[in-house]
């Protein structure tokens, strides 16, 4: 069952990083040819700039999930690296995690307040919600606290338990 959730949940984000960044790339591309080839007699979108830098953080937010998947953050391991013992490494590593859970969680939840309080102000140049925007923040927090909940419940190498067939 856990692994059914698992593979859902990495298909929802890779679902969502393909489509935003597929938008994104588009856009962009519309952007510039509007820009440079004004022949066409169109002007770039005033609103474009606007919306490829928020769905830019979209994607960063949604993608740092991977990143706690991968191992792949950056991390200042100097007094780790001196504990010897496998054990007290595993209760080093677990206590870290638990921190960080712990500063998801009032990220996750700052973010939904500011979130809420942005609801109804809009982008400059488009009657978009700032909120869908900002909701980045709490999504992305809690896409990590999903990956770090797996992480503690199946070790560090879940992710091979997880995506395995």
């Amino acid at each position: 069952m856990a692994k059914k959730i698992y593979r859902c949940f990495d298909r929802l984000r890779t679902i969502l990083l393909v489509s935003i960044s597929s938008f994104t790339i588009i856009l962009c591309f519309i952007q510039i040819l509007l820009r440079y080839f004004t022949f066409i007699e169109l002007r770039p979108f005033a609103w474009g700039d606007e919306v490829l830098r928020l769905s830019a953080i979209w994607v960063i937010f949604l993608g740092i999930s991977i990143g706690v998947r991968e191992g792949s953050h950056f991390t200042v391991d100097l007094f780790l690296n001196k504990i010897r013992s496998g054990k007290l490494r595993h209760i080093a590593d677990t206590i870290i995690d638990l921190v960080v859970i712990v500063l998801l969680g009032i990220l996750t939840w700052k973010g939904y307040v500011y979130t809420s309080m942005n609801v109804m102000s809009s982008l400059q140049n488009i009657q978009i919600s700032m909120a869908l925007f900002y909701a980045a923040i709490p999504v992305g927090c809690l896409f990590e606290l999903f990956e770090y909940g797996y992480k503690l419940v199946y070790g560090s190498n879940y992710k091979l338990k997880m995506l395995s067939e």
